[in-house]
């Protein structure tokens, strides 16, 4: 399982665990970490493409 696949997996568990809580503060601390950890997985993924896109037209 690649880095992407793990932290979007995780993501998704935190903001599935923020629907649960009834704490505020801790819930929205879940939803930023879990926002935090997929935007993560984004820039690894963008980091691993090294492709060109101007080569591709």
């Amino acid at each position: 399982m690649n880095q992407t696949a793990i932290l979007h997996m995780t993501a998704a568990v935190l903001a599935g665990g923020g629907f649960f809580l009834s704490d505020r503060l801790l819930t929205i601390g879940l939803f930023g970490l879990a926002g935090v950890l997929f935007i993560a997985g984004i820039v690894i993924a963008r980091r691993g493409d090294d492709r060109d896109p101007a080569s591709e037209v």
